[in-house]
């Protein structure tokens, strides 16, 4: 693997999933009422650790299935502790005994490519509805990344930043309309002890519905397009242990639940990311801000400029997701996770696997599919 580099394209890339992290981080300010600070802390000290294990621009991304029911369901903070730290037993669990790597032998190729596929779709579809929602400066975001492109592609030793220009175009706009957030100093950490009660209703609550997302899209999709993007070897046992062991330590320091992330991944290659200093920057610039975070920072990146990361980020992650040996079933897995979620789209692709196996044993492979 190579060693981490500290450079331009590198920080670049790696601001390029706060597009899905700054969302699920209002979600825990606004609704559970947790702090600013030591949420950013948790993220930038699982940055840093992960570009420093992984020497690749390995993504940290918040437990996507227990915001979503945090938001619908109003879970509390203790509830949001609970259910991080049943799902950090079980991968640590996993990965500490090894039956991860059983799991990965079994899982079939195509329904992980059907997760990347409904999560591409997700993004491509949330990202166009902030990039509509804030239309100007969403339009002017996406020109400038395809100008970006065009340059970088043309003058390939040139790595004109893109992503950090329409960040800082857009933070100049939140300053504009926002003004300057106050500052506080202050030590980022709220240490929470949860409660039997806390444990056993975050697990009932969203603990359980987080499982399959974590196993499929955090783990097994990680490390799949790890081999796609750099051609590199993550393990699936070193990726579940990590999460395991941030899912426990995270949220008991006041930070949220934690795992890894195969868009999240896409979108710092996307953007220029392809070592672990990406990890470690971004990380750096985390824990440096939960030193002195307040809830109206927040607002000072634009959604003009989150929807385009994420649509630029969902693309990268669909141009894998179709290199699939069957593609009936990765179809069916990704469209349903789009219109249900990601529990019910696995266990279509499932019944669509049982199916495909069933009248086409050796399968239907897309014209892009590679092994």
């Amino acid at each position: 693997m190579a060693s981490p580099k500290f450079t331009l394209p590198e920080f670049t890339g790696s601001l390029a999933d706060l597009g899905t992290i700054i969302p699920f981080i209002l979600i825990a300010v606004s609704v559970t009422g947790m702090k600013l600070g030591p949420i950013l802390l948790a993220f930038g000290l699982f940055y840093v650790v992960s570009g420093l294990i992984y020497r690749l621009p390995v993504a940290v991304e918040p437990l996507k299935a227990v915001g979503a029911i945090a938001v619908s369901s109003s879970l509390t903070q203790g509830e949001i502790v609970g259910a991080g730290i049943f799902v950090g037993l079980f991968f640590l669990l996993l990965g500490v005994t090894g039956l991860i790597d059983k799991i990965a032998k079994v899982f079939p190729i195509s329904l992980i490519r059907g997760v990347q596929l409904g999560l591409a779709l997700v993004l491509l579809v949330k990202g166009g509805q902030y990039i509509m929602g804030d239309l100007y400066l969403g339009l002017l975001a996406v020109g400038l990344f395809v100008f970006a492109r065009f340059v970088n592609r043309r003058h390939s030793n040139l790595n004109f930043p893109g992503a950090l220009l329409v960040f800082i175009i857009g933070i100049a706009y939140g300053f504009y309309v926002y003004g300057v957030p106050p500052v506080q100093l202050s030590i980022p950490l709220d240490i929470y002890l949860p409660t039997a009660g806390d444990l056993v209703k975050g697990a009932y609550k969203a603990g359980i519905a987080q499982l399959p997302l974590t196993l499929t899209n955090a783990i097994l999709a990680t490390s799949l397009l790890a081999s796609d993007l750099f051609r590199e070897k993550v393990s699936n046992r070193r990726l579940s242990t990590t999460i395991g062991g941030a899912c426990v330590v995270a949220p008991l320091l006041g930070g949220f639940p934690m795992c890894h992330g195969a868009g999240g991944m896409a979108a710092h290659y996307q953007f220029g990311a392809r070592t672990g200093g990406a990890d470690v920057m971004i990380g750096a610039l985390f824990i440096a801000l939960s030193f002195v975070a307040t809830s109206p920072m927040l607002a000072l990146v634009p959604a003009g400029v989150l929807g385009t990361l994420l649509f630029l980020a969902g693309w990268e992650m669909l141009r894998n997701a179709v290199r699939t040996d069957r593609m009936l079933v990765t179809a069916a897995a990704g469209v349903v996770m789009l219109l249900v979620d990601p529990t019910v789209g696995l266990g279509a692709g499932i019944a669509m696997f049982l199916l495909s196996k069933l009248f086409r044993p050796e399968g239907l492979p897309s014209p892009w599919y590679k092994q």
